[in-house]
């Protein structure tokens, strides 16, 4: 059942935005479980994935944080909540107004944190560390997907992300670029938005089918 993943109950907190697990917990004790069942159909038709859920833990848990973002940034459930708290209100304004999504090629990255460069955009954002096991695995010039929100709970100012990001393997990246070129050339903003979504499925069904070889899986007509 969709409350056995209530995110107050992550063990990988430190991945999660504060205020991100704390809207998400009320939008699963407020919203109707039909209501978030139709969502999830229609989040997994968005991503081009079955509904059956993979077999290890982590990648369950990945792939609800992402359902949860979508029910909030996209669908804006929050603001479709009149039983929504004062304070869920209060910070249901602040991430809706303050996020960025995007696709980002990490320029640097060291005990400060990340220097990011969002492909689209061509901005430059920095996300410090705050704990020691933060950025896990990346390195100068991995392409991770992600939502950001801006962020001065620390001492050095900068952004945050509000979920784990997923990551992209350098074997696609000439898909992934290219596609953005596209984006960029076409000044098309908001169907760069959509396939941002497309390229979430990608990277979890390329974790859930290993044996797959990746071109099949990163590829706009795949149908895995």
């Amino acid at each position: 059942m969709i409350t056995e993943l209530h995110t107050s109950k992550r063990n990988s907190a430190n991945a999660l935005y504060p205020d991100f697990v704390a809207i998400v917990d009320e939008l699963i004790e407020l919203v109707d479980q039909k209501d978030l069942e139709t969502l999830r159909k229609d989040f997994h038709t968005r991503l081009r994935m079955t509904l059956s859920q993979p077999e290890r833990a982590e990648l369950v848990e990945d792939l609800w944080d992402f359902f949860y973002d979508w029910c909030l940034f996209e669908k804006e459930i929050p603001g479709q909540l009149e039983k929504l708290s004062s304070k869920g209100q209060g910070l249901w304004a602040q991430l809706k107004t303050g996020n960025l999504r995007g696709l980002y090629h990490v320029q640097k990255i060291n005990d400060d944190g990340l220097k990011l460069k969002e492909l689209f955009t061509s901005k430059t954002h920095f996300v410090p560390r705050k704990y020691d096991t933060d950025f896990l695995g990346l390195q100068k010039g991995d392409l991770i997907e992600g939502r950001l929100i801006p962020d001065a709970s620390g001492e050095v100012e900068g952004s945050a992300f509000v979920r784990r990001p997923s990551y992209h393997p350098v074997e696609v990246h000439d898909y992934i670029k290219s596609k953005v070129k596209q984006f960029k050339k076409d000044k098309d903003f908001e169907t760069y938005q959509s396939w941002l979504w497309l390229l979430v499925g990608m990277y979890l069904k390329y974790r859930m089918y290993e044996h797959m070889p990746i071109d099949k899986i990163y590829d706009d007509n795949s149908r895995i």
